[in-house]
């Protein structure tokens, strides 16, 4: 595996096109390279945007392939979610995503996968295509999994977002936390992905505003996904050394879906499409091809 160098003609040779659209009455903002095929959609993570598949995109548009990123609901330049349930909004956007530029794959990263597969799991018409998920939450049960469904801790996250830590000092922690967290060790991040990063918790009241919504979607799911009943092909991608969602979480998933197939990536952290996005490109593109007609053209 290789990530994808600044001087890639993959990474310079194809234009990613951004325009702002809506789905299930969100306005938001659409990352897209052209190409022939079903569309492969692609999810990102919690607090993270469509930025995160711009590797991703750039390969999948050098092989010719349609491919479009969004920003989910309340993440990235979307429009804000409204007040409630957070789970029903993301459902209620993956289905008008679908609905709009089905058949599709559907590729997920963290909340992005879940997002996929519960699409999946709801899809009666064939028009879910396939689906790969990468570090899906869901099935964590480690210690930060059990922290979080264990209350609301509203009380706490006010007084968090109310705490004086200057905002520069927040923008250098999310900068470091991203580096420890997000990507794999040793592998450099990018300065301008840092910069959606910091976009999206600029500050503590930002800071106290994620951590209060993770916590929420969390207690949302409390028993993962159920018995999924999910017949489109399945491919899911798991970094071993993701910090934030183990690598076990993966190896569940895989055994409540039978008939998909896990790969492990030794080196990726919990955004294989941002620690990898050539060899993350290349099992996206090998799982639409798959002969069951995932490929046939759009």
């Amino acid at each position: 595996m290789t990530a994808l160098s600044p001087d890639d003609p993959a990474a310079t040779g194809v234009e990613i096109e951004e325009r702002h659209v809506s789905y299930a009455g969100v306005h938001t903002r659409e990352l897209a390279v052209a190409g022939t095929g079903i569309p492969i959609v692609l999810l990102h993570g919690y607090a993270d945007s469509a930025d995160t598949w711009r590797g991703v995109l750039t390969r999948l548009g050098a092989a010719g392939r349609r491919a479009l990123a969004v920003d989910l609901p309340g993440f990235g330049l979307a429009q804000d979610r409204r007040p409630g349930p957070m789970s029903p909004q993301f459902d209620e956007f993956a289905d008008a995503l679908v609905d709009a530029h089905g058949p599709v794959v559907l590729v997920g990263n963290s909340l992005g996968a879940a997002t996929s597969l519960r699409a999946a799991d709801r899809d009666r018409d064939g028009r879910v295509a396939g689906i790969v998920l990468l570090d899906e939450p869901l099935l964590a049960r480690h210690w930060m999994a059990r922290v979080v469904r264990r209350s609301d801790y509203i009380r706490l996250f006010g007084l968090v977002g109310a705490l004086p830590i200057p905002a520069a000092m927040v923008r250098w922690a999310v900068r470091r936390l991203v580096q420890m967290y997000i990507y794999g060790p040793g592998i450099a991040a990018d300065p301008e992905f840092l910069a959606t990063a910091v976009r999206s918790v600029p500050d503590m009241r930002g800071v106290a505003a994620r951590a209060r919504d993770a916590v929420r979607y969390a207690r949302e799911n409390p028993g993962g996904h159920g018995d999924p009943a999910v017949t489109c092909p399945v491919l899911i991608v798991h970094g071993a050394k993701d910090r934030v969602i183990p690598v076990a979480a993966g190896r569940d998933l895989h055994t409540l879906l039978p008939g998909s197939e896990l790969v492990v990536l030794p080196q990726a952290g919990h955004c294989p499409q941002l620690d990898y996005p050539a060899e993350v490109a290349r099992l996206v593109l090998d799982h639409a091809a798959r002969p069951d007609g995932s490929q046939r053209a759009g």
